[in-house]
């Protein structure tokens, strides 16, 4: 900036010393043509000033921009750690038909299903919150973008498999427990007949007893 002051000083000073040499000897004045007097000398300077100045802004904001857009990278690919760990946890857990063998067993595995349902539906919000990240960065052209859509696409499949998993689950759990009610009430009924041929065995004994 001194050296431009420095610059446009040097030109006043060279042209009071052209005028005053041509005034010494008589001669007519130097008169710069259209475009390089002084005034418009400070004009195109104050323009090149004022463009130095927004592109200075403009550079500036940029590398805001970069610094925000590298945090929210930061975090997306922190974030996604943990949802891709969760994931595959979930996934191997519902993956699993560990239900029982009679009808308290399956019905306290649903239980434990429900809960899960209940968990994985709480975590939908988790799962937005790394979507809105990718689309923030996409809207921001992020450098790195193709690299956050692809991490985010590997993620929206995984929680897509997961809801289908446990749909799948809960369908072969409840025929589980519809056949174990059945089991059971075949147990109920075998015993009813044990029992009645009991009583008419005995009902049988009395009356040939007497």
């Amino acid at each position: 900036m001194l050296c431009r002051f420095q610059e446009k000083g040097n030109l006043e000073v060279l042209l009071f010393t052209v005028q005053s040499k041509l005034r010494a000897n008589n001669q007519k004045p130097y008169v710069p043509s259209e475009g390089k007097t002084i005034s418009d000398i400070n004009k195109a300077w104050e323009r090149l000033e004022k463009a130095e100045h927004d592109r200075e802004v403009a550079l500036r904001n940029e590398l805001i921009r970069q610094e925000k857009l590298e945090l929210l990278a930061q975090r997306f690919d922190h974030k996604s750690v943990m949802r891709e760990t969760w994931l595959n946890e979930n996934q191997r857990l519902v993956s699993q038909d560990n239900f029982g063998y009679d009808l308290p067993a399956v019905e306290a595995a649903m239980k434990k299903h429900e809960a899960i349902e209940a968990d994985v539906s709480s975590y939908q919000e988790r799962i937005q919150v790394i979507l809105d990240l990718a689309v923030e960065m996409e809207t921001e052209n992020y450098y790195d973008i193709k690299r956050i859509n692809a991490k985010k696409n590997n993620i929206l499949r995984q929680w897509n498999m997961l809801k289908e998993l446990l749909s799948a689950r809960r369908g072969r759990l409840e025929l589980n427990l519809s056949l174990q009610k059945i089991f059971q009430e075949m147990v109920y009924m075998i015993d009813w007949m044990e029992d009645m041929q009991v009583h008419l065995k005995l009902s049988k004994t009395i009356t040939l007893s007497r």
